[in-house]
């Protein structure tokens, strides 16, 4: 069994790969940070998991035709993240340009600040979880309204073996908005933007 994953926005390598080996222990894993491509490396996998920007990017590519995985699992997925673009984020556009600003002169400061303000532990680690550019680049996916085949792809409901969840006290997503624009996502009650408040926190 491979599984495929792609993180959120601002998570290291580092970070995600104790959280897919508890998740399943016996599998391969592959996890590639939210950069532009991550879902066409994984074509190959038995499964894919997306988080946040991570799931908005295995729904984009399959929007586009990409022939991802029959089984998937999106925690915290949207279509478009800005609050003015549609009713999935709380965040809105100005509040993402002026974190990119804010990550081109003080990027520690700022990964911090995103950190806190979605509700996520301090990170494991000092220093940039992957490239500069790369999330200076994700910022800019994150800031633009989705297209209308992501639109109308996430109407239509999800592909058979797909599943999705947002969490009910999720401080960066509307649930509600979410479900809305994902045909067949849920809401997962005392659940927030964590990945481990769905998949659980691997033992030290």
């Amino acid at each position: 069994m491979k599984i495929g994953w792609i993180g959120g926005w601002g998570i290291s390598l580092d970070e995600m790969g104790p959280l897919a080996v508890a998740h399943a222990p016996d599998a391969e894993h592959v996890i590639y940070p939210p950069v532009v491509g991550a879902a066409e490396n994984l074509v190959g996998c038995d499964a894919v998991i997306g988080w946040s920007l991570g799931a908005h990017l295995l729904l984009e590519a399959a929007a586009r035709g990409v022939q991802l995985p029959t089984k998937a699992l999106l925690i915290a997925p949207f279509t478009s993240f800005c609050s003015e673009h549609g009713k999935c984020g709380r965040v809105s556009e100005t509040q993402v340009r002026w974190l990119k600003r804010w990550l081109e002169k003080e990027p520690t400061a700022a990964l911090a600040d995103f950190r806190a303000r979605a509700g996520l532990a301090p990170a494991p680690k000092p220093g940039l979880p992957y490239e500069l550019e790369h999330l200076l680049a994700g910022l800019d996916i994150l800031a633009e309204p989705a297209g209308i085949s992501l639109v109308t792809f996430g109407r239509q409901g999800l592909p058979k073996g797909w599943e999705a969840y947002v969490g009910a006290d999720d401080k960066l997503l509307n649930p509600e908005g979410v479900t809305q624009a994902i045909v067949g996502a849920q809401i997962v009650e005392d659940a927030g933007h964590a990945l481990t408040d769905f998949l659980g926190t691997p033992a030290a």
